[in-house]
């Protein structure tokens, strides 16, 4: 969310300078798994094709993904593996996600009205860009059915569309790190790094019709996102111990 105010659009990395003095973070950009990976950048080709339009006809590509990520995790009940863009708390340790209070699953849908009701001063006290939030593209869970707190973070996927450039705000990436836990858990993807000359698809990044729920490339993403395992023991009661030997 970059930018002079909080909003509840689609634009990448939260606010702009972070809490505290700013550290340089080498990322290894460790590679996602095969089907995260496959989920992630069937949006981002996608959207780099057929990206949303703003009032003014601008290419919103990032606001694409994010929404269709988005309705993919509504259309499962706030359980996909895949989170587009939910607000961290950065006054915490480590930082905490902005839920909703009746859903722990649920990014808040409207941070101004949350900084306003928990944080004594409100907006002015802590105004956009003041580092008090951050919110990464697309955070990916081990379990979907707990919330996005940094234990629970497989990786956090920061998305570069052109003309960015993967590792070009230290601030952010040192940011997402604390969010995440370590440096080994935030990656960057690009159209290049998706090979998006090879994702022909056809899918349509928009709903067909009013009552649609998705898109057709939500339908798609859906479909990957189902098959994907949960990380093991995540989420289950524990095993049941075996019973003694007479």
């Amino acid at each position: 969310m970059s930018g002079k105010a909080y909003n509840t659009g689609s634009s990448s990395g939260g606010t702009s300078n972070g809490l505290g003095q700013a550290t340089t973070v080498r990322l290894d950009l460790s590679p996602l798994s095969p089907i995260d990976k496959k989920v992630i950048c069937k949006a981002l080709c996608v959207c780099n094709r057929r990206p949303d339009a703003g009032a003014s006809g601008q290419a919103l590509k990032q606001q694409c993904v994010s929404r269709n990520l988005r309705d993919v995790d509504r259309s499962m009940d706030w359980q996909s593996p895949y989170k587009a863009e939910v607000n961290y708390d950065m006054s915490c340790e480590p930082p905490a996600p902005i839920t909703r209070s009746s859903n722990a699953l649920e990014p808040h849908s409207y941070l101004p009205g949350w900084i306003q009701k928990y944080w004594p001063g409100g907006l002015d006290r802590y105004p956009a860009g003041s580092g008090a939030v951050r919110r990464p593209d697309v955070v990916i869970v081990n379990d979907g059915s707990l919330p996005p707190t940094q234990d629970n973070i497989e990786k956090i996927v920061e998305i570069k569309f052109p003309p960015q450039m993967a590792g070009d705000d230290d601030r952010q990436i040192a940011a997402y790190t604390r969010i995440a836990g370590s440096a080994s858990k935030v990656t960057v993807l690009t159209p290049d790094d998706c090979d998006c000359a090879q994702d022909d698809g056809g899918e349509h990044p928009a709903t067909s019709t009013v009552s649609s729920m998705l898109s057709g490339l939500g339908e798609k993403l859906r479909q990957i996102a189902i098959s994907r395992p949960q990380f093991p023991g995540l989420g289950l009661p524990p095993p049941i111990a075996p019973l003694p030997l007479p």
